[in-house]
């Protein structure tokens, strides 16, 4: 079938920041926005089995990220021609929303978790949101990449969060059709 496509979709993962700026009065901090990103992506997971923007999970030094997304809003590689690039701009440390980019790719469910991910985080400084990506009771996926990076598949999250191997085959044939629709596009 040739090379593997990505299902890592960008307009959903500008809405998802661009929605939890606008919960924090259009700004917030980068390292916070990132965290909270790959919480909203975990818990989508956990929760529904599917992830909300298909982002590839990975274990940094400083804990777990939403790896695309992360490269999208780094200071220094804000390619302003992407839809992120448009509506956020990261300067220093802190993510602006720049202007509205609509949230009407986001399910009513997807909202929702976005609001509770915020209001459980909201208060937290980013070093404490560092500690608790590096715990392995709230975080097991996690795995210290000595000053590197380590991938984590969905499959290896899956586990972490308990999921039966009924769920996790369940989890992988959805994923295997979803990215075998996007391959005839």
């Amino acid at each position: 079938m040739g090379r593997k496509r990505s299902l890592y979709n960008e307009v959903k993962a500008t809405q998802v920041a661009a929605f939890l700026l606008t919960q924090s009065g259009g700004e917030m901090n980068y390292a916070t926005c990132i965290k909270l990103l790959y919480g909203i992506e975990r818990e989508s997971i956990k929760r529904w089995l599917r992830p909300v923007i298909y982002d590839d999970l990975y274990s940094l030094p400083y804990g777990q990220v939403v790896s695309k997304t992360l490269d999208l809003a780094e200071p220094q590689s804000q390619p302003v021609k992407s839809f992120w690039g448009r509506y956020l701009r990261t300067q220093g440390n802190t993510i602006r929303l720049i202007k509205e980019c609509g949230i009407e790719k986001l399910s009513r469910a997807e909202i929702s978790l976005i609001k509770e991910i915020y209001e459980e985080n909201k208060d937290k400084t980013p070093g404490q949101l560092f500690d608790e990506h590096h715990n392995p009771a709230l975080f097991p996926e996690y795995k210290d990449p000595q000053g590197s990076s380590i991938k984590t598949n969905y499959t290896d999250l899956l586990r972490a969060l308990g999921k039966t191997k009924e769920q996790i085959k369940e989890f992988e044939a959805n994923l295997n059709a979803l990215a075998n629709l996007e391959a005839l596009t």
